[in-house]
């Protein structure tokens, strides 16, 4: 079954959740956690991993919580994605390149290299601040 993983998923929600705060303040993790309905423990592995990466920040404290690091129209999906999951392939031959193996009689990899062209530019040419107005 091709799907999204729930890590991504909920990266995404997180994401869109803080580029809609208006003042881009911190929003705590429990109250993001409980209106995302995302479980906890869950929320803060994403959490770190999207801070290692730069994308938001934590501020400790009675008014902390989780903020963007960088400007919503700066931050796209694709961004976001390959922080969460790494480099975003289709199809497992599409990760050897031009040095697949078996390219030349193979007839399904066009399909699968356009469906990964089709994800990999819509992802990239979609940022948090068109989401967060809608």
């Amino acid at each position: 079954m091709f799907k999204i993983s729930r890590r991504l998923d909920y990266g995404i929600q997180l994401m869109i959740a803080l580029a809609s705060e208006p003042q881009h303040t911190p929003i705590p993790t429990a109250s993001l956690a409980k209106k995302l309905q995302i479980p906890l423990p869950f929320m803060h592995q994403i959490g770190h991993t999207l801070m290692q990466a730069g994308l938001i920040k934590a501020s400790p404290g009675p008014r902390g919580g989780l903020r963007l690091n960088q400007p919503p129209e700066e931050i796209s999906l694709l961004k976001i994605a390959e922080v969460l999951e790494g480099p975003i392939y289709v199809n497992s031959c599409l990760e050897c390149g031009d040095s697949c193996p078996h390219e030349e009689d193979c007839t399904a990899q066009p399909v699968w290299r356009n469906i990964q062209v089709t994800v990999k530019d819509y992802l990239a040419s979609t940022y948090l601040a068109s989401l967060a107005r809608n």
